[in-house]
């Protein structure tokens, strides 16, 4: 059930954007002749709450603010190829130690030139009691397995795993590398404001919700428009109107029913898949409440009727979810199904678990990240309440669910309330591992703890042969789907929307080439 205050709190948190729009839109409409020829600009949902800090990570929201400033080691792309960026070559040279080589006279914004040494200095402090605490080093620590690195000469990294890790070089797509002396010497907080990275643009000046960049000369992927610039409009339909009024040149993550708006007068929507899929995360281990019976946890799956996500709210755009995975992502598994719409199976798992009257529970959201994501979420609620699952709907902001995630260390439980959260699986590294970063019992607190599980994770680990290891990739998505810890709605997709005098723009796993675009 939707609360009063929930659908109130909704309407408010559309407010900041709203009031952004307002003045973003004092003048008249721009003409053609008045659009900045130089400055290319930005409608984002919201920006980083730590400003520019490069722990962060490289996810959505982060990515849109943080990819124009930085690089990292390697990235990858939808056909789960891994393409250089700052190392240009790697080898594996036994089963726990591998070798990248740099770019060779690369230069951050400060003038400083990249060496080895400072590369590895910064992913070692990802390695300490204050690095592991931030995504990235999370990521490193759980994602690559990374013990230690280490400079053999100026451009050349020797890198130490802590066990066999057969995909390393997909891995370090997962953190930004910046100057390191810069970040040692003026501490993380003050860096974050004023950060320093080999991106092709660099800041010059960062407000709560206004970003702006100027090219950095000194990059060795120089943007082909001098300035780049990013409003926060928190609300889809005022980065949409930001669009039509000629406000901004690329609005994130709009909703499917400006197309029609958009098109008419000439301006485009991209779409893009990306290798995630977009749920809620339930509390299967760690806190008392009805999911930690898996019963319950097949019952809310069989309550959501996705085809009907898939087809109403998504236009057919999103397939229905099935696993922890999408199809272009290696270790993928076509032979699992997604679970069926059957309300009747639904009230039968719960009864058979105790709850024939059902119960109350709580999910906390963060609405505005993907397309049509609060109406799947109000959907998804009204399945649930519909079997007796009833659903109280949270608003909650990116930067509270952070402090949620984020809890100390030795606390029991993570930081929300109720039976629920919203988070995604993501893989953005193209191989469906990365959806265990956080979904295992490696996660602490864990909200979900299988051991059959951990022995297929720590065998897919154990495996260089990647026929082989997809197998057991296949059969670990298989077990984790039994098991429930989580609801799939959908495959998840990025809807961006396009000014039309915006040329040569792509998107590839959140990645906007922003310094590639030009203007017609």
């Amino acid at each position: 059930m939707i609360s009063l205050e929930t659908k109130r709190a909704w309407r408010r948190v559309g407010l900041a954007g709203t009031t952004a729009l307002a003045a973003l839109l004092a003048s008249t409409v721009v003409s053609a002749q008045q659009l900045p020829p130089d400055t290319l600009r930005l409608g984002l949902r919201t920006l980083p709450p730590a400003f520019g800090q490069p722990d962060q990570g490289t996810a959505s929201p982060l990515v849109y603010a943080l990819w124009p400033m930085y690089d990292s080691l390697t990235r990858v792309n939808l056909k789960s190829e891994v393409e250089p960026l700052l190392a240009v070559e790697w080898k594996n040279i036994d089963a726990t130690t591998w070798q990248f080589k740099l770019r060779p006279n690369v230069k951050f914004s400060n003038g400083q030139t990249v060496n080895a040494q400072d590369v590895a200095g910064w992913f070692n402090y990802l390695m300490t009691d204050a690095g592991v605490g931030t995504v990235a080093g999370t990521n490193m620590r759980n994602l690559a397995r990374l013990d230690s690195m280490r400079a053999i000469d100026p451009l050349t990294l020797e890198v130490k795993t802590k066990s066999p890790q057969p995909i390393l070089p997909n891995m370090m797509s997962q953190a930004w590398v910046p100057e390191f002396k810069a970040l040692r010497d003026a501490g993380m907080p003050a860096f974050g404001k004023a950060p320093v990275g080999t991106g092709p643009y660099k800041l010059v000046s960062w407000k709560n919700e206004e970003v702006e960049w100027t090219a950095n000369e000194t990059s060795w992927r120089a943007p082909r428009i001098k300035n780049l610039k990013a409003v926060t409009l928190v609300e889809a339909a005022t980065r949409d109107q930001a669009i039509l009024s000629g406000q901004i040149d690329i609005a994130q993550g709009l909703a499917f029913d400006s197309a029609d708006r958009l098109t008419r007068d000439g301006h485009v929507m991209d779409y893009a898949k990306r290798p995630s899929v977009m749920g809620w995360r339930l509390f299967a281990t760690s806190r008392p409440n009805p999911f930690n019976d898996k019963r319950v946890r097949q019952a809310a799956n069989y309550a959501i009727d996705r085809e009907s996500m898939s087809k109403n709210l998504l236009r057919g755009q999103a397939k229905p979810a099935s696993q922890c995975a999408t199809d272009f992502t290696n270790g993928y598994n076509p032979r699992i199904e997604p679970y069926t719409y059957q309300p009747q199976k639904a009230k039968q798992l719960l009864t058979e678990a105790g709850h024939p009257n059902g119960f109350d529970t709580i999910i906390e959201v963060i609405t505005g990240s993907f397309p049509a994501d609060a109406e799947i979420y109000q959907a998804a609620a009204a399945n649930l309440t519909s079997v007796g699952i009833r659903v109280e709907l949270r608003q909650i902001v990116f930067a509270d669910w952070l402090k949620k995630w984020f809890v100390p260390a030795g606390t029991p439980t993570m930081g929300f309330v109720g039976g629920g959260f919203q988070n995604e699986c993501h893989n953005d590294q193209m191989d469906a591992i990365g959806s265990f970063r956080n979904l295992s019992c490696r996660h602490t607190p864990a909200h979900h703890c299988d051991q059959d599980e951990m022995k297929l994770i720590e065998a897919v680990e154990a495996e260089f042969d990647p026929a082989k290891r997809k197998v057991i990739l296949e059969n670990l998505l298989a077990l984790n789907k039994e098991n429930a810890p989580m609801i799939w709605f959908t495959e998840l997709l990025d809807v961006t929307g396009l000014h039309k005098r915006v040329q040569g723009f792509t998107n590839e796993i959140q990645r906007w080439n922003v310094h590639q675009v030009t203007f017609r």
